[in-house]
């Protein structure tokens, strides 16, 4: 009797870490804000849920707030690292930065959610098929590593969008 009770037991509890892998990988992932780039979106050490179902059925937005693996020779480094920015450019866009504004499809971008005017100008780019172009809250000079540096970054790097804080202070992301 005690073996078949374990036996139930096991079964259950490798059925419940399928699902939580089979969750992580498709739906819903968590990742912990490291440096301060968003800044003042995310903090270093904040804790975002990022759905991972969102771009499956639906499309990108600009402003969505994205989680996304870059490819080893972006950061010169042997592992793959993940990087959390915002959408700014979608493919066909074009985009420049001038006199510290951006300038998407030849009209000012609107930014709510930065503190700062970026010092450092950018020309006109046209951002081709199956890219887009992030970038980081914090514009402050050497605030953002982003696709100011390293260009526009391929769709199929992105993993999900970040939608709600957990932890410190659970609240949505704007």
């Amino acid at each position: 009797m005690a073996r078949r009770e374990l036996w139930s037991w096991l079964k259950t509890l490798i059925l419940a870490v399928i699902l939580a892998l089979l969750i992580r990988e498709y739906v819903l992932a968590f990742y912990v804000v490291d440096g301060s780039s968003m800044l003042p979106t995310l903090h270093d050490g904040q804790m975002v849920a990022v759905n991972k179902l969102v771009y499956r059925i639906g499309s990108l937005r600009r402003g969505d707030v994205a989680v996304f693996e870059t490819q080893k020779t972006l950061t010169g480094s042997t592992t793959e690292r993940i990087f959390i920015k915002r959408i700014i450019a979608l493919p066909g866009d074009t985009i420049e930065i001038r006199e510290g504004k951006i300038i998407l499809n030849g009209e000012e971008l609107a930014e709510d959610y930065i503190d700062t005017v970026m010092e450092q100008d950018m020309e006109l780019l046209l951002i081709e098929a199956d890219t887009v172009f992030v970038m980081g809250d914090n514009r402050h000079p050497r605030g953002s590593w982003d696709s100011r540096e390293f260009g526009p970054i391929p769709l199929d790097s992105i993993l999900g969008r970040a939608d709600l804080i957990i932890f410190p202070n659970p609240h949505k992301v704007k």
